[in-house]
């Protein structure tokens, strides 16, 4: 089990629905696992204009590193993959 002191940065990258241009997204975490961050929505914008929502379940790769320093992180915090997926 991981220390609730430990945070991670899960980096993900997409590709356009549009132009096929890479795309990636991030959000920091106390969980090291894929799943929760598989489970959040991104909003990336791409330099041909689209932009929209997916899934992190739907990205080309995933990484996940430590982050320090801690950053802010929980339900409802911009950038935090710690909260549940929306309805």
């Amino acid at each position: 089990m991981e220390s609730s002191s430990e945070q991670f940065a899960h980096v993900m990258l997409f590709e356009c629905p549009e132009c096929r241009r890479p795309l990636a997204s991030a959000c920091a975490s106390t969980k090291r696992s894929l799943e929760d961050a598989d489970a959040h929505w991104f909003n990336p914008h791409c330099p041909c204009g689209w932009t929209g929502r997916v899934i992190g379940l739907t990205a080309v790769n995933h990484w996940v590193l430590p982050w320090e320093p801690p950053v802010p992180i929980g339900v409802g915090v911009p950038g935090s993959c710690d909260a549940p997926a929306p309805d």
